[in-house]
């Protein structure tokens, strides 16, 4: 694929809009980035790259989400995260990557409708106790298993997590920041699992050379454009784009199948 410059020059500007969307909403760089990339690449060798890429580029964006972040929350996520990667490693090989590709985008696109027409909460919610209030362990850590699962099999890990923190009412700079810090331990602990199932070659390494720049990029353009004119409502600038990925991936398996 670098060999050739048409390909790379496509890569090249995937990999810069997938930074640009994440450095603006927190999450969607390994699923945009994987989803272009299939087109490029098998999908075997897509997922270990856009993986690995997404934990390089949010690097920069560690040590404030980790002021920011809500860590009780992030705890539980990261937990139930923890388990369901081991398992999505050993079931990589095992589970038919399409049918689940296409499951997780109809339930992407439906939770992201019903946020849309969701009434947003009221000015005198509290946005801390929002974000705390009686939602119980369990449900925390599920959501995170599940995001976790879906990373490792297919980078799809941002839609199921982003669904549950929005219906949370999270803040939108702490919604970021818990997204930040999840991905990328997800994208690490994923990394160390295909490393030891040796799914992480040298080839996945240069062509994540030829990337990181333009992924850099689009990281700190996205950021930029966060800091100066941050989303009124998280719930309007992550929906359309869980809606936009959904119908992308609905589209892919049609052209492919």
């Amino acid at each position: 694929m670098m060999s050739s410059m048409p390909l790379l020059g496509s890569a090249m500007a995937l990999a810069c809009f997938a930074g640009l969307v994440r450095g603006y909403c927190g999450f969607g760089f390994a699923m945009l980035l994987a989803l272009g990339l299939t087109l490029l690449l098998p999908p075997i060798e897509a997922v270990p790259l856009a993986l690995l890429l997404d934990l390089l580029t949010s690097v920069g964006l560690w040590r404030r989400a980790s002021r920011l972040a809500e860590w009780r929350l992030l705890r539980r996520l990261l937990c139930g995260m923890l388990v369901a990667t081991a398992v999505g490693v050993s079931l990589m090989a095992m589970l038919p990557a399409a049918p689940m590709r296409v499951a997780i985008a109809v339930l992407a696109l439906l939770g992201a409708l019903a946020l849309l027409v969701r009434r947003e909460s009221s000015a005198n919610d509290d946005p801390v106790v929002t974000v705390s209030r009686g939602q119980g362990t369990w449900p925390s850590v599920a959501a995170g298993a599940f995001s976790g699962l879906c990373m490792t099999l297919d980078s799809s890990g941002g839609p199921p997590l982003m669904l549950y923190l929005l219906h949370r009412r999270i803040p939108p700079l702490k919604l970021r920041a818990i997204a930040i810090l999840f991905f990328a331990a997800s994208s690490s602990a994923s990394l160390i699992g295909l490393e030891m199932a040796g799914e992480l070659g040298r080839e996945t390494w240069v062509r994540a050379a030829w990337l990181l720049i333009p992924a850099l990029v689009g990281n700190l353009l996205g950021q930029w454009f966060f800091e100066r004119s941050p989303p009124r409502s998280m719930k309007l600038a992550v929906a359309p784009l869980l809606m936009v990925l959904s119908l992308w991936v609905l589209a892919h398996e049609a052209w492919q199948g």
